[in-house]
Formats: structure tokens, sequence, C-alpha cells
């Protein structure tokens, strides 16, 4: 029996106590069905613990009925706003491209928004989230006041009731590497939520992404070389990072043929889908003595990644 295994069976307090949690977040699920095939495998036979569902996406009926099946997975709303509104294009023309139904691209900016169609269309979507999935994402966002779209998702968010300004971010000086805590809503301090400033990088899942696809793409080498030092934080601190697994098809490769982001995340998408299922990621995480969990696990205490991990016979269940 390796040390590791043996200190997990004779003193699981002593493990617990000492142990640092990984949060792998999927982003863009729902964006498209052929999209949410790669997703879902890193489910099935990966390490992804968490999903964060575009709710206005081709693809979102779908994730969200696969979602029915897999209760240890957490799930977020990512509101990026690239697709189609909900709701009939009358009701919230202030949000999209004249002459379309597509969402606008300065949704995030602008400051000629209407608030109260912001509103609604959020509500719509998290009512569609409520019809299907039978419950609503356990978390929501809080960008600030700054615009009315902002306004209005930190509004709905705390209206449905799901968590906001729940992870401390983590920012790397590129000079000296030292890493400091940005803060946290104090309802949530005590979970030691941390996330990654995936811009401040220099590397890592997003940014790496969004530079473009080349040769030496590897979606989780600077995760194995812990770039954000994961053994550092505090005892019992869960460090979330996130991916975008994903199979593409011609809409992902055009996000529907109105959206600037699409040649920057397309083909690394089933590259993050074979890291996230990879052994390199498996043996990292046994070898860290590392926990796997999704976000309800972290903020509420519970442990269903790991029953989910021990009915399957995992190596990697800690308990």
């Amino acid at each position: 029996m390796c040390y590791i295994k043996y200190i997990k069976k004779f003193y699981p307090k002593e493990v617990e106590k000492n142990m640092r949690k990984l949060i792998i977040r999927t982003d863009d699920v729902g964006y498209t069905p052929v999209c949410n095939i790669g997703t879902f495998e890193t489910y099935d036979r990966g390490y992804g613990t968490s999903a964060d569902i575009m709710l206005e996406s081709p693809g979102t009926v779908d994730a969200l009925e696969r979602l029915k099946n897999y209760h240890w997975i957490s799930v977020g709303w990512h509101t990026h706003f690239w697709n189609s509104a909900v709701l009939p294009v009358e009701k919230v023309k202030s949000l999209l491209i004249p002459g379309t139904d597509r969402f606008r691209h300065d949704l995030r900016s602008a400051q000629d928004v209407d608030y109260d169609e912001v509103v609604a269309e959020c509500r719509a979507q998290l009512d569609r989230c409520l019809d299907i999935l039978g419950r609503v994402p356990d978390v929501g966002v809080d960008f600030g006041r700054e615009t009315p779209f902002s306004a209005a998702l930190a509004d709905v968010s705390r209206e449905y009731g799901m968590a906001v300004n729940y992870a401390s971010r983590l920012h790397r000086d590129p000079e000296t590497g030292e890493i400091t805590r940005g803060p946290v809503d104090p309802k949530w301090a005590d979970s030691k939520v941390f996330m990654a400033d995936n811009w401040n990088l220099g590397g890592g899942p997003l940014q790496e992404t969004f530079r473009g696809l080349d040769n030496d793409y590897d979606a989780i080498d600077w995760l194995l070389a812990d770039t954000m030092k994961i053994n550092e934080l505090p005892d019992g601190a869960a460090l979330m990072h996130g991916f975008h697994p994903g199979y593409v098809d011609y809409y992902v490769a055009h996000q529907g043929d109105y959206g600037p982001m699409a040649p920057l995340v397309t083909l690394s998408r089933a590259y993050d889908v074979e890291a996230l299922c990879s052994k390199r990621l498996h043996d990292w995480i046994l070898d860290n003595n590392i926990e796997l969990c999704n976000l309800r696990d972290a903020l509420y205490g519970t442990r269903e990644y790991q029953n989910h991990l021990r009915r399957i016979g995992s190596d990697l269940c800690v308990y």
C-alpha cells in the first residue's frame, strides 16, 4: 500500500484536515448538442465536477435533460448571452442586434439597455432551467451595478436564491510570482473557495484558449505545474478552474455567424475533453492528495462528488 493510501485508510481525519480541494468547472455547457457530447464525456470518463450552463443556446434543452442524470455535478449560470433570447423579440428589443433575435455583443458595457427587459429575460432563462432540470443553478453572478445588464444579473441571481460572490480571485504578480487573494462575500468566507484570475496567469486554460490554438497548447500543463500553488492555500480550501471541453460543429466554429469570440475557442475544446479525461490528470490528483468536489460540496459541506466516486469504485475517492 502506498504512503498516501495508507494515511487515507488509517488517519482519515488528518487527511480531511490537510487536503486541498479542486473544482473542475466546465464552461459553455449547452452551447450545442454536439458540443455537449464532449462536455459530458468529462463527467462520464473524466473529472469534470461542475457545469456552467448557458440557458439561451441551441444545446440548452439537451444539456438540462442530460443533467437530470448527473446529480453529483453542481450547476452554475454561464451568462454569456451569446445566442438568442428566450422571450419573444418584441419584449427584449434593447438587448438584441437590430433585425435579429441574437443578443448584442456589448451588453456588459452598454448603458442604453433596458433594465426591466434584462430582468424579464433572465427570469425566463431561469424558469426554463427550473421547468426542465427541476431547480435553478446553484450559483449566479454579480459583476457589480455599473450597467443595467450587470445590475439585472445580480438582482435576479439573488431573487432566485443563487450564491454570488462566493469565490476569492487569486492574482499572480507577473514579475514576483506572488499570489494575492481578492475579496469575497463574508457570507462565504468560511467556505474558502478560490478562483484563478485567468486573465492574469500568463497561461492557464481560459487565457491559453483565448490566444488561439497552436502546437504547444496543453489544457492542463499549467495546472499540473501548480501555477496557483494549490498546496499553499488554507487547509480545506477549494480551488476552482474553468475549462471549455466540448466537440465542435458549424455553429460553435462560427458562433452562429454572429459571434466575435468564434475564432478564439474552437478546436481547443476537443483538447480540453482529452485533458480532463487523461491519466496525467488522474495521477496528479492522486499523487498530490487532492479532493475532487463540486461547488455545492465546497459551499455547503456536502460530499456529493466523493460519494459518486465511491459508487463507481474510483481510487480518487478519499473517504
